[in-house]
């Protein structure tokens, strides 16, 4: 969040070089103490430079993220991912969050990600200008000083209208809103399939197995929406298919792997060993000395006279 808060002030220039690493240091803070607070704060921070880029835009966006604060607080991580989605498009690894989600938080957590991230994708791709359209998006740079500049002085019926444009094409189109469709829906069930099989894959004893189907059936998902079913409908060309988008896809699932993986070895819990699988010590050998026993002490027996042992005899005989 405190990320996504010094991107977007720099981006519009609303606060100053010290104004935003003050205020990226209290969402930052806030955050790691309570995440509802940490985000409640993040709203804060961002109606200023919203409002420097149309009051209509901000409204908009903050009523949203509210929104989202009353009904989702308890998924709050998967929403900061997916407003993170277009900082991820450049990079050709947009598609890791829907698939990380379905990993992490199951069917409804992926579900979640996946639609919310591809609308909120299409959504921002065509307010700065570049084309919608999922296949075709990864690699090219979201430009958003055309954003600035585009929205900075529509009104409100203007706002609305060009939110709208890349959905419907131009001229408005309804197989390119039907397009837009298949593709959301296809995040969405990429989502669902990876936690579905993670759920039911999750006491094998060979894990990795388990990761790479539920990242295989989420690409299938991806697939159906993006590229299979829009060709079965005549949306796309078959004879053109997009490989590049087909390698983003594989690329990503690699990527979510990785990830997923990393975060289970960080967070399994510390076994410590019982008393039976502790080594016994040896210690040194040490010769036994017996102790020598102590030699009674002589008893002295005085000796009679002569003449009393003679005494002794006599009286033995008289009897």
């Amino acid at each position: 969040m405190a990320s996504l808060f010094v991107l977007t002030a720099q981006a519009t220039g609303a606060f100053s070089r010290e104004w935003r690493l003050f205020i990226a240091s209290g969402v930052l803070v806030a955050g790691l103490v309570t995440p509802i607070a940490g985000y409640v704060l993040f709203i804060l921070a961002l109606a200023y430079p919203l409002y420097s880029i149309s009051i209509y835009i901000a409204a908009l966006a903050l009523a949203v993220l509210i929104l989202f604060a009353f009904f989702l607080t308890r998924h709050l991580t998967p929403i900061v991912l997916v407003l993170a989605i277009p900082l991820l498009a450049p990079f050709r690894v947009a598609l890791v969050i829907p698939l990380l989600a379905g990993l992490w938080w199951a069917e409804w957590g992926g579900v979640l990600a996946g639609l919310g991230g591809a609308l909120w994708l299409k959504m921002f791709s065509g307010m700065c200008g570049a084309t919608p359209d999922l296949a075709q998006l990864g690699g090219q740079p979201l430009a958003t000083h055309r954003l600035i500049a585009r929205f900075h002085t529509a009104n409100s019926l203007q706002t609305l209208l060009w939110l709208a444009e890349p959905w419907l094409g131009t001229p408005p189109d309804s197989q390119v809103l039907l397009l837009h469709i298949l593709e959301v829906l296809g995040w969405g069930l990429a989502g669902y399939g990876v936690g579905l099989m993670r759920r039911r894959v999750e006491g094998m004893p060979r894990p990795t197995v388990g990761i790479l189907a539920s990242i295989s059936a989420g690409l299938l998902g991806v697939w159906l929406g993006s590229l299979i079913v829009p060709m079965a409908l005549g949306l796309r060309e078959a004879s053109a298919l997009p490989i590049p988008y087909l390698s983003e896809c594989c690329w990503s699932g690699l990527i979510a792997m990785g990830l997923y993986g990393l975060s289970r070895y960080l967070t399994r819990p510390v076994v410590v060993p019982t008393p039976s699988q502790i080594e016994p010590q040896i210690e040194p050998y040490r010769p036994t000395v017996r102790p020598t026993p102590e030699s009674a002490p002589r008893s002295w027996v005085r000796p009679q006279p002569r003449g009393e042992e003679q005494t002794d005899i006599i009286m033995i005989d008289l009897d």
